[in-house]
Protein backbone atom coordinates (compact mmCIF):
# COMPACT_ATOMS: atom_id res chain seq x y z
CA UNK A 1 0.00 0.00 0.00
CA UNK A 2 2.91 2.80 0.67
CA UNK A 3 4.36 2.43 -2.62
CA UNK A 4 0.90 2.60 -4.47
CA UNK A 5 0.62 6.25 -2.47
CA UNK A 6 4.02 6.65 -2.91
CA UNK A 7 3.01 6.13 -7.34
CA UNK A 8 0.33 8.87 -7.03
CA UNK A 9 1.94 11.01 -4.67
CA UNK A 10 4.77 11.54 -7.50
CA UNK A 11 1.87 11.96 -10.00
CA UNK A 12 0.35 14.66 -7.79
CA UNK A 13 3.77 15.95 -7.65
CA UNK A 14 4.68 16.34 -11.17
CA UNK A 15 0.62 17.27 -12.55
CA UNK A 16 1.21 20.01 -9.75
CA UNK A 17 4.32 21.42 -11.12
CA UNK A 18 2.58 21.64 -14.71
CA UNK A 19 0.03 23.52 -13.17
CA UNK A 20 2.18 26.00 -11.38
CA UNK A 21 3.84 26.39 -15.11
CA UNK A 22 0.72 27.20 -16.44
CA UNK A 23 0.42 29.79 -13.40
CA UNK A 24 3.17 31.40 -14.78
CA UNK A 25 2.23 31.65 -18.18
CA UNK A 26 -1.26 33.11 -16.65
CA UNK A 27 0.98 35.65 -14.63
CA UNK A 28 3.06 36.82 -18.15
CA UNK A 29 0.03 37.31 -20.08
CA UNK A 30 -1.33 39.82 -17.79
CA UNK A 31 1.10 42.37 -16.90
CA UNK A 32 -1.46 44.68 -15.94
CA UNK A 33 -2.16 43.18 -13.03
CA UNK A 34 0.17 43.85 -9.63
CA UNK A 35 1.14 40.67 -7.88
CA UNK A 36 -1.42 39.92 -5.61
CA UNK A 37 -4.22 40.28 -8.45
CA UNK A 38 -2.26 37.72 -10.46
CA UNK A 39 -2.25 35.28 -8.07
CA UNK A 40 -6.01 35.81 -6.74
CA UNK A 41 -7.33 36.02 -10.49
CA UNK A 42 -5.29 32.70 -11.22
CA UNK A 43 -7.19 29.60 -11.80
CA UNK A 44 -4.47 27.61 -12.65
CA UNK A 45 -2.84 28.47 -9.25
CA UNK A 46 -5.35 27.42 -7.20
CA UNK A 47 -5.23 23.92 -8.94
CA UNK A 48 -1.60 24.07 -8.82
CA UNK A 49 -2.01 24.68 -4.82
CA UNK A 50 -4.96 22.10 -4.80
CA UNK A 51 -2.55 19.22 -5.94
CA UNK A 52 0.13 20.37 -3.62
CA UNK A 53 -2.15 20.13 -0.95
CA UNK A 54 -3.03 16.60 -1.80
CA UNK A 55 -0.14 15.93 -2.21
CA UNK A 56 1.41 17.19 1.16
CA UNK A 57 -1.63 14.77 3.23
CA UNK A 58 -0.56 12.00 1.47
CA UNK A 59 3.45 12.43 1.79
CA UNK A 60 2.24 12.31 5.66
CA UNK A 61 0.49 9.31 5.44
CA UNK A 62 3.20 7.74 3.35
CA UNK A 63 5.53 8.48 5.98
CA UNK A 64 3.72 6.85 8.68
CA UNK A 65 4.65 3.71 6.11
CA UNK A 66 7.79 3.65 5.23
CA UNK A 67 11.25 5.44 5.65
CA UNK A 68 11.68 8.61 4.14
CA UNK A 69 14.90 7.64 3.21
CA UNK A 70 13.62 5.09 0.65
CA UNK A 71 10.33 7.16 0.08
CA UNK A 72 12.09 10.50 -0.86
CA UNK A 73 14.46 9.24 -3.30
CA UNK A 74 11.23 7.74 -5.07
CA UNK A 75 9.88 10.83 -4.91
CA UNK A 76 12.59 12.25 -7.20
CA UNK A 77 10.44 10.27 -10.32
CA UNK A 78 8.25 13.18 -10.38
CA UNK A 79 11.27 15.47 -11.74
CA UNK A 80 10.98 12.81 -14.82
CA UNK A 81 7.81 12.91 -15.17
CA UNK A 82 7.52 16.82 -15.16
CA UNK A 83 10.23 16.96 -17.48
CA UNK A 84 8.36 14.67 -19.95
CA UNK A 85 5.03 16.70 -19.49
CA UNK A 86 6.61 19.94 -19.84
CA UNK A 87 8.40 18.67 -23.43
CA UNK A 88 4.88 17.16 -24.21
CA UNK A 89 2.64 20.55 -23.07
CA UNK A 90 4.75 23.48 -23.02
CA UNK A 91 6.89 22.10 -25.92
CA UNK A 92 9.55 22.53 -23.71
CA UNK A 93 13.22 21.13 -25.33
CA UNK A 94 14.21 18.56 -23.81
CA UNK A 95 18.46 17.90 -24.72
CA UNK A 96 20.82 15.28 -24.62
CA UNK A 97 22.23 16.92 -21.27
CA UNK A 98 18.47 16.78 -19.42
CA UNK A 99 18.03 13.31 -20.80
CA UNK A 100 21.15 11.86 -19.22
CA UNK A 101 20.34 14.00 -16.20
CA UNK A 102 16.54 12.04 -16.07
CA UNK A 103 18.94 8.73 -16.76
CA UNK A 104 20.73 9.38 -14.02
CA UNK A 105 18.19 10.03 -11.59
CA UNK A 106 16.15 6.85 -12.63
CA UNK A 107 19.46 4.72 -11.86
CA UNK A 108 19.77 6.74 -8.59
CA UNK A 109 16.09 5.14 -7.64
CA UNK A 110 16.85 1.83 -9.21
CA UNK A 111 19.75 1.57 -6.98
CA UNK A 112 17.81 3.22 -3.80
CA UNK A 113 14.81 0.34 -4.52
CA UNK A 114 16.94 -2.37 -4.18
CA UNK A 115 16.55 -4.63 -1.27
Amino acid sequence: MPYFLLTINVFLMSIGQLFFKQSAIFCQHHPELNIILKYILNPWFYIAVSFFAIATFTWVKILTQMKISVAYPILSISYVLTAIGAYYIFQERLTALNLVGVFLIMVGVSLISIK
